[in-house]
């Protein structure tokens, strides 16, 4: 087996390999489902994150068995954008319950273990894969420069949540932890997951998953304040900034939803919109909103494919 992960327009890297038992000789390699945690990847100025890369499939047999390849695009027209399976509310980290949705910090173990179920749910080891020195990545340099390489574990002892495997049939579970993580210096919007399965005579399927690398993005200066019976709302719009030189930087041209609740009220309700500036500034004056109190007030940016949205804390109405 083997799992890299690269940028389209380098194709250098490095590749790890683990062999899958042998499959009967008129089955034919199929994928049914390849499973991404976290499915949004969200990157913030600072740190990384990585992503947990599930395939089950079945058929696949002899050396590169079952391969992923993760790289900024979408599938191509006609390529078969398959399903994530349905997540249980824990799985199993090296013996260790943790929320299905968390992203996994760097497994604690020396050398990875390839392995596979058999009919009767049996687990076997089938192969060992040493790990490849991660590319480093240079502070400043440009977005989506740069070589990922990766740590393929195909599965761990008690490391998988596959239910297809415990359904019998056939279906094996391929679990990828990729050794370099996802960052801001990658580009953001549309990712996608490439998986192929191979049979022992050379037959292969191939099936898409798609995903989107979004950059953080907050909110900062947000005030309510009243004027007379009015209520002015002002803010400001941040992300991190694509450029490198600073955490967060203003952005402009961003529709944001002012959101309003009456004092005594738990439901909330949309009082008005805004565009930001330049600056990444938004202001709205509500009129009559500060009877009664002002009430509360809260501001939602609804994110797009390559930033997070985001939902501020609430700020009650101040006075001058």
């Amino acid at each position: 087996m083997a799992m890299r992960l690269l940028l389209p327009l380098l194709a250098s890297g490095a590749a790890l390999s683990a062999q899958a038992g042998p499959a009967t000789a008129t089955e034919e390699p199929v994928i049914r489902s390849v499973t991404l945690r976290p499915g949004t990847p969200v990157v913030g100025p600072a740190g990384s994150l990585r992503l947990v890369i599930d395939v089950v499939a079945r058929g696949a047999a002899g050396p590169g068995a079952v391969t992923v390849r993760v790289e900024p695009g979408t599938p191509p027209a006609g390529g078969t954008v398959l399903r994530p399976e349905p997540l249980p509310p824990t799985v199993q980290q090296w013996g260790t319950p943790i929320p299905a949705h968390a992203v996994f910090s760097r497994p604690a173990v020396p050398r990875a273990l390839a392995v596979r179920r058999t009919g009767g749910g049996r687990r076997t080891q089938a192969a060992r894969v040493a790990a490849v020195p991660p590319a480093p990545v240079v502070p400043g340099a440009s977005a989506g420069s740069g070589v990922l390489t990766a740590l393929a574990v195909p599965g761990a002892p008690g490391a998988l949540a596959e239910p297809a495997a415990e359904a019998g049939g056939g279906w094996e579970t391929w679990r990828f932890l990729p050794d370099k993580q996802l960052n801001r210096w990658y580009p953001a919007g549309p990712w996608m997951v490439i998986a192929t399965a191979r049979g022992a005579d050379g037959a292969s399927a191939t099936g898409y998953a798609r995903f989107e690398l979004k950059r953080a993005t907050r909110f900062s200066s947000i005030e309510a304040v009243r004027e007379g019976r009015d209520v002015k709302v002002t803010g400001v719009l941040n992300r991190v900034d694509p450029q490198g030189y600073l955490d967060y930087a203003p952005f402009p041209g961003q529709p944001v939803e002012i959101l309003h609740r009456e004092e005594g009220q738990t439901s909330w309700t949309t009082a008005a919109s805004a565009t930001t500036d330049r600056q990444g500034r938004f202001t709205r004056r509500m009129p009559g909103a500060a009877r009664g109190g002002g009430g509360d007030w809260r501001i939602r940016y609804a994110g797009t494919s390559g930033h997070a949205p985001r939902l501020s804390v609430i700020h009650p109405t101040g006075g001058r």
